[in-house]
């Protein structure tokens, strides 16, 4: 008589992070009675498919067993989220399949991965100008360093806007013939991303030539 082989499926799936993983276990077994999850099966060979990003030494490290091992499908599904948890440190999303080929006592395992495209990196949160405040100006009104400079208030701010406007001040200074130090004061009073920021101006009686 002969024996209809027998496909069993299950799936995992597991949310990670900073890559996703989706596993299906695939068995099929040469014979009609399964084998408990608990009974242990000799490890005939294990085989890896479709992995570019993570070499395949690194993944069978994770897989944690070696052909001629005694195995049950419990550690065997042990084994599958490992290699989720190695694509997870790796930054890289997957998903995979482990197909198990099941005959007598033995096991021949195949894992199965269609890896995902890279993800673009998160980008920094940008600054938020709440205020701008010019201190020390006695020489200079503080409507003309507004009118010289272009940070303001609910508008990004970063160190190339704070560098243009520092020498955009130098500029008015010297084109008024007043000699000064300026030193910028970033604080960020509610710990966030929203930033005030205060020009200290220490004036001189001339612009240095």
């Amino acid at each position: 008589m002969s024996l209809r082989p027998l496909l069993v499926r299950s799936v995992l799936s597991v949310s990670l992070a900073v890559a996703s993983f989706a596993g299906t276990a695939a068995t099929e077994y040469a014979f009609a009675a399964v084998p408990a999850p608990d009974v242990p099966l000799k490890l005939m060979s294990v085989a890896i498919q479709g992995n570019s990003r993570v070499p395949t030494a690194d993944i069978l490290q994770a897989f944690g067993y070696h052909a001629g091992d005694k195995v049950t499908r419990n550690d065997l599904d042990a084994s599958q989220k490992r290699i989720g948890e190695l694509y997870s440190s790796r930054h890289v999303g997957t998903s995979l399949e482990e197909r198990l080929r099941i005959s007598g006592n033995g096991v021949a395992v195949k894992v199965i991965l269609e890896e995902q495209a890279a993800s673009a990196p998160a980008q920094p949160t940008a600054l938020v100008l709440d205020r701008v405040e010019f201190q020390g100006n006695k020489k200079v009104s503080t409507a003309d360093l507004e009118a010289a400079t272009k940070l303001r208030a609910g508008g990004p701010v970063s160190n190339e806007l704070m560098s243009a406007d520092q020498q955009a001040i130098q500029a008015l200074y010297k084109s008024k013939n007043v000699g000064g130090a300026f030193q910028a004061q970033a604080t960020y009073p509610n710990h966030d991303q929203h930033v005030v920021l205060v020009w200290i101006i220490n004036e001189h009686d001339k612009a240095a030539n």
